[in-house]
Formats: structure tokens, sequence, C-alpha cells
């Protein structure tokens, strides 16, 4: 009624120019002033990448049944608001678990959280930027973000965790790299996605190696393309050039069945863990019904690893 007032009366033509003059100063400095604290006290708070929203605990529940917890394990959730999921990974599994968030607020209600659930002695909450903290001791990765931030940390899951790594995520997905899993959680209004990962070793390039195949010793060579923790490829034994189908990496774990044109009737299974530049298990060799054993330690040539994530 105020504003409606003024208003005839400016259009009116009944006030003076004095008082137009100071009533548009002082609408100027509270529109000034409404504007300005605003902004004083956003330039005092952290950026966020993501706005906070707890998941619910049905969703927690089935987070920590997809990765397994086990003795030994390392939880580290990547924007861990007030610390729920960190603080049921501990008290559940007795594990040591960290949660990583920029909000400092947030780090606070989570120390808290954690000393009234008393498991403080288990876990930590780091108040960074989860683009700039280190997870690499993770054997579990858990995480509610955006879809964007989720695509920004991808390459950074795939390179800095080890093989064998799970990861979890509520809500969001990593695009191109498929998960092993996908649930479906009912938690208030609407059903809720939980996606489930296990890091891949990268086995990208050519592997090398020498293997006893129609009685005497063999170069082989293993060409690899791979795709998250998909791959496919060529295996060159002596002069003979097989085709690798597609097939998956678990983890550190490949394995590859082929069957070359000599000797007839034969099988060679492949089955081994990578780790860095080497690739250490065992081939079988089975013809008919003789089946004989070797060990498989192959090499990738320098310099011919790729990125998995292209």
């Amino acid at each position: 009624m105020l504003f409606i007032s003024i208003d005839c009366l400016w259009k009116g033509g009944i006030m003076s120019k004095a008082l137009k003059a100071s009533l548009l100063l002082i609408f100027s400095l509270i529109f000034f002033l409404s504007w300005l604290q605003p902004v004083s006290a956003q330039a005092q708070k952290v950026k966020l990448d993501v706005p906070f929203v707890p998941t619910p605990y049905e969703v927690v529940d089935e987070m920590l049944r997809l990765a397994e917890l086990k003795k030994g394990d390392i939880l580290y959730d990547l924007g861990s608001g007030d610390g729920r999921i960190v603080i049921e990974a501990a008290k559940r599994a007795g594990i040591r678990a960290v949660g990583i968030d920029i909000d400092p607020e947030r780090i606070e209600e989570s120390r808290q959280n954690a000393r009234e659930a008393g498991v403080e002695q288990l876990v930590e909450f780091r108040g960074q930027n989860i683009f700039e903290a280190d997870f690499s001791p993770a054997t579990v990765v858990t995480m509610y973000l955006l879809p964007d931030v989720n695509i920004r940390l991808r390459s950074a899951l795939l390179r800095t965790l080890k093989p064998g790594t799970r990861v979890v995520s509520h809500s969001f997905d990593l695009d191109e790299w498929e998960p092993e899993k996908t649930t479906y959680v009912a938690a208030g209004l609407y059903p809720h996605t939980v996606y489930f990962w296990v890091v891949p070793a990268n086995v990208s390039g050519v592997w090398e190696w020498k293997m006893n195949l129609n009685q005497k010793k063999i170069e082989a060579r293993l060409e690899i393309e791979q795709h998250f923790q998909k791959f496919s490829g060529r295996l060159v034994l002596g002069e003979e050039t097989i085709l690798v189908p597609e097939s998956k990496i678990d983890g550190d774990l490949i394995e590859i069945v082929v069957t070359p044109a000599s000797p007839k009737d034969t099988t060679l299974r492949f089955s081994g863990r990578a780790a860095q530049d080497k690739i250490s298990g065992e081939i079988q060799v089975l013809t008919g019904q003789k089946n004989s054993k070797e060990r498989w330690e192959a090499k990738r040539r320098a310099g011919t690893a790729g990125e998995i994530d292209n």
C-alpha cells in the first residue's frame, strides 16, 4: 500500500522536486545495500561445485552393499556432505574411511556426527576440493555429485586408483564407462539409481613374451586396444595372427581364449594379472585330451600404452 500511495503521488505531480529527489536517493541506497550484502556474504563463502543434498539412508545401505566392504578396505567419499556414508562404513565394517568436502560447515558437522556415532578414531574429514585431493589409497570410492562433475573426475579415477578399486555412485553415471551393476532403491518420492564399477588395469599397448607351441619355442606378441574395461586386438604367435574378440578386464585380471590354426583342435587360454608394464600368470594349452601349462610372463613394449577413456 505504501508503494501504491507513493506511486500515485509521484504520477499525480503532488510531490515537490526536492521530495522526489530525496526518495530517489533513499530507494537507491536501499537497493544498493540489499545488493551489496549478499555479494559480500557470497565472497566469503566457498564456491560449491555440487549443492548439499543428503543421500537417503536406504540408498547408503545399497551403496555399501554393492561395495562389499571387507577388512582392510579404505573408503573415500567424494563430496561427503554430513559424513553419513563415511560414518556408516566405519560402523558396519570397522574400516578406515575418509570424507572429502570443500564446505567447512559440512566438515564440522561431519566431525560432530562421527563423535556422536563413536567412530571418530576410524574416520577423517578433509576440507578439500575433490579435484585437488589425493584419494589414491582408496579401495572403495563413493560419490553423489552431478553428471558434469562425474565426467570431470572420470580420468582421475582411472589414472589414480589401483586396479580393482570399487566405485559406487548415487544417481549419476560415468557416461561411456559402463557400470558393472545398476540397481534401484525406493526412497522418498522417487526411485534412486545406484551405479557400480571396478577400476580396470590399463593393458593397452603391445605385449611380448616367449612360449612353447608345436614343440618349439616361439615369439609371441599381443596388441591390445582398450576402451575402459573392454579390450580387443590381435595375438601374433610366430607366423600366425589371431584376432582377439572383445573381452573385459576384471580389475587387474586379464583372460584371453583363442583357437590357433596349428596345432589342430587346440585351444590356448591365457590368464594373468597386470601390474604396470608386466603381466604374470599362466598359459594353458588344451589339445584333445592333453592339457599342458606354463608360466605367462609378458612385458609391455615401452611407449605403447594409451589412454583408456578416449
